[in-house]
This record gives C-alpha cells, structure tokens and sequence, in this order.
C-alpha cells in the first residue's frame, strides 16, 4: 500500500501541474458549473470538461490538512489515508469512464437529433448525494455533493432534452466534477424514466436475442416493435403528475412596440424549483397589433444571458436583453425570416389583470401568432357581405 501511494503523488504532481496552467476560472456557483458543463457539450470540448474535475492531488491534501480535527473527522478522514482509490474516482485523469461518459452523451444526443451548439439552459433540478460506506470521510473534503437532471432546449430543433449528471461537488467554496451520463428527449423527470425504462428494455431484448442470421437493422426493427408495443399497453401518463414541482414567485408585465409602431404586450412568469428554492423556469404570454388572444411563450435564458422567446406554435421567436427593466431585440418569422425590432418597458398593472392573465396562462386559452387581428376580421366580414349584395343575397 505504502509504495502504491508513493506511486500515485508522483504521477498526481504531473498532472497537477498541468491542471494548475490551463484549468479555467472555478465557478462559486452550481448554475456556473451548469454553464460551464453545457459549455463544453456545445462546443464538444472534451479537454475544457476534463478539467471541470478536481485532480486528485488537490483532494489528497484536503485529506492530509482538513482543518476539522475533531476526533470523529479525524477518525473518518484516516478511513480516507488508508483507501486513497477512492479519490481516483473523481479524477478523470485516472478514471477514464468520465471522458467516455461525455463522448457517448454527444454522440447519442446527435443520433436523437440534437444541434448542440444551438442548445439553451431550460432548467435543472439536483438532489443531495450521500457518502457510500467507500468515501468515509469525504464529506469533509466536499461537504456538498449532487446530482439529478439538466434540462436544455435545441432552439433550431426546437425539442426539449434530459442529461443526467451526478458527482458535482462543492470543495472550499468552488464547484468542481459535473459527470454526464445519459441523454434522452424529454422535457420532465417522469418522462425522462418512462423513457430510460424503454430503453433498458430494448437493450435486455437484444443482449438475449443475439440472432447472427439477423442483420443488425433487422434486429433493430423487431425491437422497435416490441419497445412500441410496450409503450401502446404501458399505463397512460396523467399529464398533471408528471408537471415539475414548482411555484410562481414572480410576475412582470411590459409594454412596448413592434418597429416603433405596432404596440404588443408581455407578461412574463418567473418560477423556483420547490426542491433547489431558486429560479430555474420561466413561461409567459404576448400579443402584438389588435390580435384578440394571447399568445403562450416557451421562455429559456441563453447561457449568455438572453431571453429566447418562442411562440407556442412556434411561428416565431424573440432574442431580446433585459436591461434596467427594459426588453430590447428583434421578433423573427421562423419561416420567412422577416421580423421586427422590439423594445418593451415594465409597467404596473392591477391585481386583477394579473390573476387574468395568470388564468389565460393555467387554462390554456391562447391563440397563436397567425391568428387574425380583429380588423382582418372585420374587413373579411365586410367583402363577404358585399359579395352577398352582388349576388342578391
């Protein structure tokens, strides 16, 4: 044991020192570790992520300098002293499954159609990891350690995706690890395990269904079909159950115009995960001209900080910046690319107004953005009734 931990600081002084020159700035945050990790997926960097991870010589001396020295942290730390392997785990370094983690994540996410770099944050919600009887003692050295779902929008696909990450630590007040380990479309946590359950049963059926006079595409069908077949007889979903467990704590309503001549309006709904208490959604409703409905708002912030808003449908989308309460942008039509610049400025309005628009957003009576404004309407009724006329109606 004592030459296998010589053997390792060796090896962990090299690789610390090339840690140390080209590791980025530590985010103090969990929502700058989600950027940074959704950074290296975008991008594909497998180098950036790889120092996401603390080198394991880092947490040695944690180890060997805790400043807990209670007899009870002293106890579980030598635990620690006498099973170093366990830090190696959190060291991509030397665990290699991290790296292929990441690689199989991009790899699988592109098979399902994802655009990686045209990905935006949505949400995530992280729980608390507890040591296993392995890392005695490494609550000291990371009293604070997660994992659970991220949730990101593929803007040009315009489809909802689910990773799971797990191993994000906290270590003297900087967040570190952020290990991926699965993707699939999925726009809750109980859709997420609906699917991944489907997708452990086709992948059981096909380790017992070797056939070799069966070509993989073959193979690949007749699972589909038993996969589908499980899904057609599978207990439907109640709708209700599977919302994510959050609650409006803020609402913000604007006014504004379209190319400083057609006016719209926005309310824009800020929501908290109940099990993180912070801000981690957002949805809203808008119309512009005389358009007698609102229209719904699938609402994300870019990891730069903009505000994407896309009409639901989507027949649009508005990239604007909030500035000392002030929206700014554009509006572009997905199909003809046309739009408009936008500026909206926050307005007060009554309590009651809000319940109503709080109500339109609930019950879902919206309309979409290629409804008819009430004077097209109106011009439509009126060549109808002069057509009648003509026609001695």
């Amino acid at each position: 044991m004592k030459y296998f931990l010589i053997l390792i600081l060796l090896i962990a002084s090299l690789h610390s020192y090339g840690y140390k020159h080209r590791s980025r700035g530590l985010p103090r945050t969990e929502v700058g570790l989600m950027t940074n990790v959704l950074g290296c997926l975008s991008n594909k960097d497998s180098l950036d992520y790889f120092y996401l991870f603390p080198p394991f010589d880092t947490l040695w001396s944690y180890v060997l300098h805790n400043p807990d020295h209670s007899p009870q942290a002293q106890q579980e730390l030598e635990h620690l002293k006498e099973h170093p392997q366990g830090l190696l785990e959190f060291d991509p370094y030397y665990n290699h499954s991290i790296i292929a983690k990441f690689e199989q994540v991009l790899q699988k996410g592109e098979d399902s159609g994802i655009h990686w770099n045209s990905i935006v944050l949505q949400r995530y919600e992280l729980s608390k990891e507890e040591p296993t009887r392995k890392l005695i003692g490494y609550d000291h050295v990371a009293p604070e350690r997660f994992k659970g779902y991220i949730f990101v929008r593929d803007m040009l696909g315009r489809s909802t995706f689910c990773i799971t990450i797990t191993e994000i630590q906290k270590i003297q007040g900087y967040f570190f690890g952020g290990q991926v380990l699965n993707i699939l479309e999925a726009s809750t946590i109980d859709q997420y395990l609906f699917k991944e359950t489907e997708e452990k049963k086709y992948y059981d059926w096909l380790a017992k269904n070797k056939d070799t006079t069966l070509d993989d595409s073959t193979r690949k069908a007749l699972a589909d079909s038993l996969i589908k077949k499980d899904i057609l007889t599978a207990t439907p979903i109640d709708e209700d159950s599977v919302k994510p467990r959050r609650e409006v704590v803020e609402r913000k309503y604007y006014e504004g115009k379209f190319d400083d001549e057609i006016p719209v309006k926005l309310f824009v709904r800020y929501q908290k995960d109940l099990r993180s208490g912070k801000v981690s959604s957002y949805d809203g409703l808008y119309k512009f001209g005389d358009q007698k409905s609102y229209v719904k708002l699938n609402i994300t912030r870019s990891t730069d900080g903009k505000w994407i808003m896309e009409d639901d449908p989507p027949v649009g989308v508005m990239e604007l910046e909030l500035i000392n309460k002030m929206y700014t942008g554009s509006w572009l039509n997905n199909e003809s690319q046309s739009g408009y610049d936008v500026e909206m400025k926050q307005v007060d309005i009554p309590d009651k107004r809000v319940m109503e628009l709080d109500e339109i957003l609930e019950k879902g009576l919206v309309g979409s953005t290629a409804q008819k404004s009430t004077q097209e309407e109106e011009k439509k009724k009126s060549q109808e009734d002069d057509k009648g006329k003509d026609e001695g109606y």
